[in-house]
């Protein structure tokens, strides 16, 4: 008989306490009562009590509305991805990661326009060289950062991984990458700026998922990529 999500979960909390030790699982306890209290926060906040402003998700939705109804295949990452799978931040713009070719240029530039500055030109630019754009919402003044991944493997894989998840209330189900992908995202964008805000949103999600999340395929790519010893540093952070 196949075990339920709640046998897994607890099978692989008790094969992680035996793989840490007495001296690891000692540590975790001093850091309980936080952690509980940081779920609690997060389970609010997914309950619709999210600091996301509504102007930037009618912004986004907007903008994946477009890429849907024109074929190219977008997931959400950066601070909206870190706040759905672990505790929600304010932030104050939207980054995508998308799948698209030149051929989806035109009709994504006027399904954009007028409503968003989003002249062709600078959108083909950034298909064709696999770079980043953004354009900006007239209506609400926030601004969508595509990220074009063309042949890059790892956000192939988590395009290919990405889940669907509402925002606060909104109706919409946006794309989203898994939580695996975001902490990986961000331990590689914290690699190059060091920022300590890339790692808080990090922690947060591991600390937010826990066991539940796929540590196997985290330490894989996380080999491949060259963030093994981070992602070491942030489980051991999170107590995990």
């Amino acid at each position: 008989m196949p075990l339920t999500a709640q046998e897994r979960d607890r099978n692989m909390q008790l094969f992680l306490a035996q793989a840490r030790g007495p001296v690891r699982n000692g540590e975790m306890l001093r850091h309980a009562v936080a952690r509980a209290l940081r779920t609690r926060a997060a389970n609010k906040n997914a309950m619709g009590d999210y600091m996301i402003e509504d102007p930037l998700v009618e912004t986004l939705a907007f903008v994946t509305d477009a890429l849907e109804e024109v074929g190219a295949a977008y997931a959400v990452t950066g601070s909206l991805a870190s706040s759905v799978h672990g505790e929600t931040t304010s932030t104050y713009d939207a980054d995508l990661i998308v799948l698209a070719s030149p051929k989806h240029v035109d009709a994504l530039s006027t399904r954009l326009q007028p409503r968003f500055y989003a002249p062709r030109d600078m959108l083909l630019d950034a298909v064709s060289q696999n770079s980043f754009v953004n354009v900006v919402d007239g209506r609400t003044s926030y601004k969508v950062d595509l990220s074009f991944v063309g042949n890059d493997l790892f956000l192939g894989v988590a395009l290919r991984r990405r889940v669907q998840r509402q925002i606060g209330q909104h109706p919409k189900l946006f794309w989203f990458v898994t939580s695996e992908d975001i902490v990986l995202m961000k331990l590689i964008w914290r690699k190059d700026t060091r920022s300590t805000k890339q790692w808080d949103n990090a922690l947060s999600v591991v600390r937010f998922k826990g066991a539940r999340m796929d540590w196997k395929y985290l330490f894989e790519q996380a080999a491949g990529l060259g963030i093994k010893d981070d992602l070491t540093r942030l489980r051991d952070e999170a107590g995990i």
